[in-house]
C-alpha cells in the first residue's frame, strides 16, 4: 500500500512539473496563450495586412506569420528574418522547416482527432487537445 501511495504521489509531481499551454479567445477575438497557472504567455492578433502577429505579455512583437507566394505560412522574427516555414506534405500534415529547409516538426491528426506534434525523427513531443470549454490545450510529452 505504501508503494502505491508513493507511486501516485510521484506521478502527481511529475505531472505537475511540465507546463501545458491553453489557447483561448479573448473579448477582442485575439488568441491568448496561457500557462497552467493562467498567466498570459502570448497574444496572437491580426495586423492591417491580415498577418498574424505574436506578442508577449508586455506587448512586444515576438513573431509575424504571413503567407508566401506558394501558400505556405512563413514565421518571421521581430527584425523580419525568416525563422520557419509551415507547409503541407502529401498526407495533409503540416511540416515546419527552419530557414535552411530542414524539417523540425510535423503536425498530424491522431485517431481521436487530436493534433500530434512530432520532432524531425518522428517522435511524439506533444499533443493539442480540446478541453471542456472548447479551448485548445497543448500537453508536452516528457
Amino acid at each position: 500500500m505504501k508503494k502505491l501511495i508513493l507511486i501516485a504521489v510521484s506521478c502527481l509531481i511529475s505531472y505537475s512539473s511540465y507546463s501545458q499551454v491553453t489557447y483561448s479567445t479573448d473579448a477582442f477575438g485575439n488568441t491568448v496563450a496561457k500557462d497552467q497557472y493562467g498567466n498570459i504567455q502570448a497574444t496572437y492578433s491580426k495586423d492591417a495586412f491580415g498577418n498574424t502577429v505574436k506578442k508577449d505579455n508586455s506587448g512586444n512583437t515576438e513573431a509575424t506569420y504571413s503567407k508566401d507566394a506558394f501558400g505556405n505560412t512563413v514565421k518571421k522574427d521581430n527584425s523580419g528574418n525568416t525563422e520557419a516555414t509551415y507547409s503541407k506534405d502529401a498526407f495533409g500534415n503540416t511540416v515546419k522547416k527552419d530557414n535552411y529547409g530542414n524539417t523540425k516538426e510535423t503536425l498530424s491528426k491522431d485517431a481521436f482527432g487530436n493534433t500530434v506534434k512530432k520532432d524531425n525523427y518522428g517522435n511524439v513531443i506533444g499533443t493539442y487537445k480540446k478541453d471542456a470549454f472548447g479551448n485548445t490545450v497543448y500537453i508536452p510529452r516528457k
